[in-house]
């Protein structure tokens, strides 16, 4: 009977309405959907790039926390391989320490590094193209998932090093399509093979930080021999984090670069770091170290900013109806306790006049019963 009076007292409350209480509850609807979008858009900024989330699809089933950890290094004083190579034998030390054990046929991390490079492409049937060239090492295409559109990867386990990479932009300026495989080409006057051809990200913070202008990727081993100045500005790697910031701290202490930026990707969207990122407002937008961003953590800081800006959007809309909420639950607690206070003794004293009145009349009736 009380669920079916429910609506029937709503509808009446509602139509007690007047103009003030009419504002507050449409203001208040508004304001709690204005949360519920921001959140959602938090969630979806969240989830925008394949390349903040590759520590959780190398987990897979394991029990075993991961974190993906990125460095930056300035701009003349990247990186060479032997100093991956050195930092990798450190990494499987202090692993071992740890009594951490890779599976069998396994691997308890992984790892890409690469730099940038203006190079001039070529083909038999175009003339020269100026691109920039991501020189790539490890298993870069791990990280970065690019969509393939013919072809195949490369990597650092390929026999010969003369592989390369082209977007489509490049593929359609030197050979006219994208079904390339085992085509040659010319890098800065030297053959090369193409191995596959991928198309760009189409994410809306990655179309916001790269050109769009052609480009190609290619070993580091071969770009170092086209420029014996290459050098290493970018390293990434998936590794065992037993406990917080361990895999931050070995980084730090065994792949130690001044003035460079290191990065756990893995929380970039946690709430503690969307609150740093939030403290750092206005110093982010400055770079004193001398490092240059690679566009795909150019993407990432953006997304970023996106996703702190929503933080502060949903706890904004959430203050009004969480304050108008705690004022009518507070509201509805006093008028009860009132209400308890005074019904309470009323109904105390009512009882205690009952049982007065049975006893007087109990005794009225044996009285009445001697006589």
């Amino acid at each position: 009977m009380r669920a079916r009076e429910l609506p029937r007292r709503l509808i009446g409350a509602l139509r007690g309405f007047g103009f003030k209480q009419w504002f507050l509850l449409i203001l208040n609807v508004v304001l709690v959907a204005a949360t519920i979008a921001s959140l959602i858009g938090l969630n979806v900024v969240s989830h925008t790039l394949e390349s903040v989330r590759t520590s959780e699809n190398f987990r897979g089933e394991s029990d075993m926390r991961f974190a993906q950890i990125a460095c930056f290094m300035p701009v003349g004083m990247g990186k060479e391989e032997t100093d991956i190579l050195s930092f990798r034998e450190t990494l499987d030390s202090k692993l071992t320490e740890q009594s951490l054990e890779a599976p069998e046929n396994g691997s308890l991390y992984l790892d890409a590094y690469s730099t940038a490079a203006d190079v001039t492409a070529a083909s038999d049937s175009s003339g020269n193209v100026q691109v920039e060239a991501v020189a790539v090492g490890g298993d870069f295409f791990y990280f970065h998932p690019l969509q393939l559109r013919s072809g195949s990867y490369i990597s650092s386990d390929d026999l010969m090093d003369d592989l390369v990479v082209l977007d489509e932009e490049l593929a359609w300026r030197l050979f006219g399509g994208v079904e390339l495989s085992g085509m040659t080409m010319t890098i800065n006057g030297e053959p090369f093979v193409v191995a596959g051809v991928v198309s760009r990200e189409d994410d809306f913070a990655t179309k916001k930080a790269y050109s769009g202008d052609p480009g190609l990727f290619m070993s580091f081993s071969a770009l170092k021999r086209l420029d014996e100045s290459a050098a290493i500005s970018c390293y990434e790697i998936i590794m065992p984090d037993p406990i917080t910031n361990f895999a931050m701290g070995v980084v730090q202490e065994s792949f130690p670069q001044e003035d460079s930026d290191v990065v756990e990707n893995s929380s970039r969207y946690s709430l503690g770091h969307l609150l740093a990122v939030i403290g750092s407002f206005g110093d982010r937008s400055m770079r004193v170290n001398g490092v240059i961003y690679p566009y795909w953590e150019n993407a990432v800081r953006l997304t970023e900013d996106y996703a702190a800006l929503l933080l502060i959007l949903s706890v904004v809309f959430a203050l009004c109806p969480l304050t108008f909420a705690a004022v009518l639950i507070i509201k509805y607690i006093v008028r009860g306790y009132r209400t308890v206070k005074k019904a309470v003794p009323e109904k105390v004293e009512a009882a205690i006049e009952q049982r007065r009145e049975e006893r007087l009349e109990r005794e009225y009736e044996k009285k009445a019963g001697g006589e």
